[in-house]
């Protein structure tokens, strides 16, 4: 099944970090109840239970639009929150030393140079990930760098298996980021998860980026 959250609940979760881009998984417990559950939530709004049916609900929510989804969803209200990190939910564990086979998570902050571009990929026309008003990526935010949205372009891979994403749907639209010198970023690869192979390249920034920093919203 699936649901529909608060604008309150929504608003908390947007300020909690992200499992990988574009979703949230988390555990937690409905409203009145002490039993713990797994569930996916896409962009902080769409709440499915992780039962193995969330690849049908998935599709189900992309057909059929995710406001109209809200409105005929049943709304639910989620205690004790614990977002699972990118470690939590991979396939396989890489203890590799070397920097440049680990995921985001695993490796050193950095500043960036002020000069690269970056890329967030989104089924959602409104990814809450953007803050919009700031015109700037929220704290706790993945994306990858945009050489590497752009090969996985050239080449025709899928970008829901290079980036290990949950649902086997479309992407739709690409959000440009230019973080300024300065901003804090970690870089690594998506390691396998979600069944899919990974494999890109990811950056994870967990204070997000400065402000103005959001560039172009533009088709996948």
């Amino acid at each position: 099944m699936y649901f529909h959250l608060s604008t309150e609940q929504e608003n908390n979760l947007q300020k909690l970090p992200e499992t990988g881009m574009g979703y949230q998984v988390v555990e937690a417990s409905e409203a009145g109840s002490y039993e713990k559950q797994k569930f996916l939530v896409l962009n902080s709004e769409i709440v499915i239970n992780m039962d193995g049916r969330e690849n049908e609900f998935v599709r189900k929510i992309m057909m059929e639009g995710i406001f109209a989804a809200k409105r005929l969803s049943d709304g639910i209200t989620l205690t004790g929150i614990r977002v699972l990190n990118e470690r939590e939910i991979r396939s396989t564990v890489n203890e590799s030393k070397n920097e440049n086979e680990r995921g985001a998570l695993d490796n050193p902050k950095v500043p960036a140079n002020g000069d690269e571009l970056f890329t967030r990929l989104s089924a959602f026309d409104d990814d809450k990930r953007i803050d919009k008003t700031n015109k700037c990526l929220r704290p706790g935010s993945f994306a990858t760098t945009q050489r590497d949205y752009y090969e996985c372009k050239n080449v025709g891979d899928s970008p829901i298996e290079r980036y290990a994403l949950p649902s086997n749907d479309e992407i739709k639209f690409a959000f440009e980021i230019k973080p300024q010198k300065g901003d804090m970023v970690q870089r690594g690869i998506v390691q396998p998860a979600n069944g899919k192979r990974g494999g890109g390249k990811e950056a994870y920034f967990e204070n997000g980026t400065s402000i103005g920093t959001f560039i172009i919203q533009h088709a996948y």
